[in-house]
């Protein structure tokens, strides 16, 4: 990118000398050829100091190896290629030709020679002077040479240089003043750090003449190796493990720290040169409060390379302005004074606080009925099955058939499916289930105290079950009333058996009966009784729950007579064991899950062509993907984007279907794009039977439901509805045609209206509250190392197979594939499976809750560990005086 130079200047003068910005490029990888100089002009850097530079020749000069620990924070290299004395001073020279003259050129150099006192330093310091160094840096501080580091006690060597050398006050005050006196050029120092000396090592530099004075970026080390194979090296390419030169963002503190400690002890005039991980403006402006006048970087620019700089200084400016300041040197030491020690620390007392009591996973906030999703995964991961079976069984009817047939909205938001695919959380429900009833666990279920109110549920679908299910374990008196012979609604007549088996609907409803509630059977309303009988039968409070079981027709020419029935007439002949008309080439119009069936089981009925018809695309199916493809894999044609204009008859019979295609156009209120006939684009389908599966009604009989009551005079909310009359309603006849754990909510929230209405405040269901989501992008982000683990593949019979009758289709997961399914769980939201503040609090202040973890003001001492540690940031501390809303 094209860098206005122009924008870079915000100028600091050190030593006589003007740099342009107070950036400059520290010794390093990334000062060490011509190139790497021009780059660094091109892009506005101040000033570069070339790598170090040895006289005699270096006696260890490898190419370096690095390392990056990205969930750590540090940048770590074993070895460290330098210049000699003449590749030193040609690359000053060549950068004097090739750069513009604004660019400052500074010589980074260590003698390691013989000759006497420090001739050696001061003759070396005058040949970079005369080949064109803007300022000479003494180097004081190399630390990766380990060779020179006192370690355990003894020297590697009896050179004196490096980190060695910078821990000597009296020996950096005679080279430093002998130099200063040798040459004309500003003299910067560079200190080492080892050893907890650099301030009073600083004082003798600046006595002896220094412009300025800091310290390195790096601290010697032993990184990060394969505790399994300890012998080898730490780095691609080298044989041996060994010490490191450990540097980057995790050294910002230290860095800081041997900032304040220059400026502290040697007062606001001497000039100092910040240096240790210092990349953005948080770093820039706190190196600046703590002393520092310069910025030396290097690993910032290994990690983000050179065109770091122009967006930082922009940054800088824009800060400056926003605080009113004229110049970086406004914030100068402005935390010196101000640090104080733990002597004289003012403490306010406070306690933890818990923002969001309702954060939740995405999965768990996405469920109509808030299933804690999240919570039974995690502990299948964990293999303690038993308690998992009691988080989904605790409140929650139906959740086996959940298991089987739930539309899984938690799927759908599952944070996991950003990365690879979402968690199969319904099957997971569904092993869990199979395996209670295999140890044969029970649910434990909480009850109410017992009631004379007797209350009346109409409709025995997933509404009406789940109300009769709430209502009995409140402690009332419940009698379900049921037009058919058998309970169930929609779960028995509207699902197939290869997709919800007889048998567990059956167990549903008798765990139902068993808690309490009588089933009554083949009585209608508006038939045999109405709601204002029910009343006078002494039902204090009356649940409707009758569905929308009456499937709509097509509303084309051709549809009447045989060979054409909606989807609900065609799936219920089979549930009630009656033989269900088919045909041999079949048309099923619509895309929701009732549509699929019906085209499935017309395949098993011995339909040879099947057609799947939808005026959408395959993404705005209410069915899911795997379903769809199911289908299609057991023969289903699946056209998208079409609809039938007529069916075309002879003799009475069904010949063909006219279709036209369809385009997508403006939003409708649903918020789906409206299907556009496309004109011209006519097409015959040879069919003998149309199935109508776009949608449902209530049907005949509404009228003794006292329909207009509920849309005129019941207000609806969470997919139920209450009137000041004791007349609740929930389910579909309230909602539309919708999902079953939306039914199921239904049922529990008018169960608890009516609880409310009869009780008061003496009531036991408590109406569900509205969750709020984790934030996916924080979930993400604390995860942005995880690896790719895709889903345990469904074990699906053969297509071949399965189309021939109708026995489940999915089988149950095994242990060991539920266990390793259930833990690529992210574990997104605030629940009883995170726990963390729980486990680390020190005071013992944090318990759980049967809604989650609690803190205990009284106990908390605010150490904001907690607070600091959530993963969702949903915990912060408050002082004690605060008043909260």
């Amino acid at each position: 990118m094209k860098v206005d130079l122009d924008q870079m200047y915000l100028p600091v003068k050190v030593g006589g000398v003007t740099f342009r910005n107070p950036f400059y490029v520290g010794s390093g990888p990334t000062t060490k050829s011509i190139d790497h100089l021009v780059k660094a002009a091109e892009y506005g850097w101040a000033a570069a100091s070339i790598k170090l530079t040895f006289d005699p020749e270096p006696y260890v000069s490898l190419e370096p190896r690095y390392g990056w620990w990205d969930d750590q924070g540090f940048l770590s290299f074993s070895a460290e290629s330098r210049l000699n004395v003449e590749e030193g001073l040609r690359l000053i020279e060549d950068g004097r030709r090739r750069t513009p003259k604004e660019f400052l050129l500074m010589a980074n150099i260590t003698y390691v020679g013989n000759k006497p006192g420090v001739v050696g330093w001061v003759d070396m310091a005058r040949r970079f002077e005369a080949a064109g160094a803007h300022i000479i840096e003494l180097n004081m501080c190399c630390p990766n040479m380990s060779y020179n580091v006192a370690v355990s006690g003894k020297e590697q060597t009896s050179h004196q240089t490096g980190a060695s050398l910078g821990q000597n006050a009296e020996a950096i005050g005679h080279i430093v003043g002998e130099v200063v006196k040798g040459v004309k050029i500003p003299v910067f120092v560079k200190l080492t750090p080892e050893g907890g000396r650099i301030a009073t090592v600083a004082k003798a530099a600046y006595a002896a003449g220094a412009a300025a004075v800091g310290g390195a970026a790096n601290r010697l080390g032993v990184p990060m190796l394969d505790i399994y194979n300890p012998h080898g090296g730490m780095y691609h390419l080298q044989k041996e493990p060994s010490m490191s030169c450990l540097s980057g963002p995790w050294i910002r503190p230290l860095a800081f720290r041997d900032i304040y400690e220059i400026r502290k002890l040697n007062g606001r005039e001497v000039k100092i040169t910040g240096a240790g991980g210092i990349m953005t403006l948080q770093d820039t402006v706190m190196a600046t409060m703590c002393g520092a006048d310069l910025f030396c970087i290097c690993s910032g620019i290994l990690l983000k390379g050179f065109e770091m700089l122009p967006p930082l200084v922009a940054e800088v400016k824009t800060y400056l302005a926003k605080m009113g300041y004229k110049e970086l040197a406004d914030a100068r030491d402005l935390l010196v004074e101000e640090i104080a020690p733990a002597t004289k620390l003012t403490l306010r007392k406070g306690y933890a606080h818990k923002k969001n009591p309702l954060l939740r996973g995405p999965c768990q906030a996405a469920c109509p009925f808030e299933v804690p999703a999240q919570d039974y995964v995690t502990l299948v991961a964990e293999g303690d099955f038993r308690e998992a079976f009691r988080m989904i069984t605790e409140r929650n009817p139906l959740q086996s058939i959940c298991g089987w047939v739930c539309n899984h909205p938690c799927e759908t938001e599952c944070t996991r499916g950003e990365l690879d695919e979402p968690i199969r959380i319904r099957d997971l429900k569904r092993f869990v289930v199979e395996k209670a009833a295999r140890e044969g666990w029970a649910p434990e279920i909480s009850k109410g105290p017992a009631k004379k109110d007797k209350v009346a549920v109409v409709g025995s679908g997933p509404a009406g079950l789940s109300a009769a299910y709430h209502l009995a374990r409140a402690g009332y008196p419940v009698t379900v009333f049921e037009a058919k012979e058998k309970a169930g609604g929609m779960l028995r007549c509207a699902i197939p058996k290869f997709r919800l088996p007889e048998s567990v609907l059956d167990a549903e409803i008798k765990a139902i009966s068993d808690l309490g509630a009588t089933f009554v059977y083949g009585k209608a309303l508006g038939k045999d009784f109405t709601v204002a009988s029910l009343k006078k039968d002494g039902y204090k409070a009356v649940v409707l729950a009758v569905g929308a079981g009456a499937g709509l027709p097509l509303g084309v020419p051709g549809e009447d007579g045989n060979g054409c029935m909606t989807a609900l007439e065609f799936l219920g002949d089979l549930g009630a064991g009656r033989k269900a008309a088919s045909g041999r080439s079949v048309a099923v119009i619509g895309g929701g899950f009732t549509a699929v069936d019906s085209a499935r089981t017309a395949v098993r009925l011995g339909a040879k062509e099947v057609y799947l018809l939808y005026r959408r695309t395959r993404a705005e199916m209410p069915a899911t993907s795997e379903e769809v493809d199911e289908a299609e894999a057991e023969g289903v044609k699946v056209m998208y984007l079409v609809s039938p204009n007529e069916l075309v008859r002879s003799n009475g019979s069904i010949q063909s279907l006219r279709m036209v295609n369809h385009v997508l156009g403006k939003q409708d209120a649903s918020g789906r794009r409206r299907p556009e006939e496309v004109e011209g684009t006519e097409f015959t389908l040879k069919v003998d039977a149309v199935i109508s599966a776009v949608s449902q009604g209530i049907g005949e009989g509404a009228g003794a439901l006292g329909v207009k009551v509920l849309k005129d005079r019941i207000a609806t909310t969470r997919g139920a509805a209450t009137s000041t009359a004791g007349v609740f309603a929930a389910g579909d006849a309230v909602t539309g045609p919708d999902n079953i754990i939306g039914a199921v909510a239904g049922g529990y929230e008018a169960a608890a209206e009516a609880d409310l209405f009869l009780s008061g405040d003496a009531h036991f269901l408590e109406s569900s509250p509205e969750l709020t989501p984790a934030d996916k992008d924080l979930v993400l982000l604390r995860n942005r190392t995880a690896a790719r683990r895709d889903r345990v593949k469904p074990q699906v019979r053969a297509a071949e197979k399965r189309k021939r009758d109708f026995e489940p289709c999915l089988d149950s997961m095994s242990e060991a594939e539920a266990i390793a399914e259930a833990a690529r769980c992210l574990r997104c939201g605030c629940s009883s499976t995170c726990g963390l503040c729980h486990r680390i609090c020190s005071s013992f202040a944090i318990s759980l809750e049967k809604d989650g973890y609690d803190i205990a003001k009284d106990k908390c001492h605010a150490c904001g560990m907690c607070a600091q540690l959530c993963p969702n940031r949903n915990i912060e501390i408050l002082a004690e005086e605060t008043v909260k809303a």
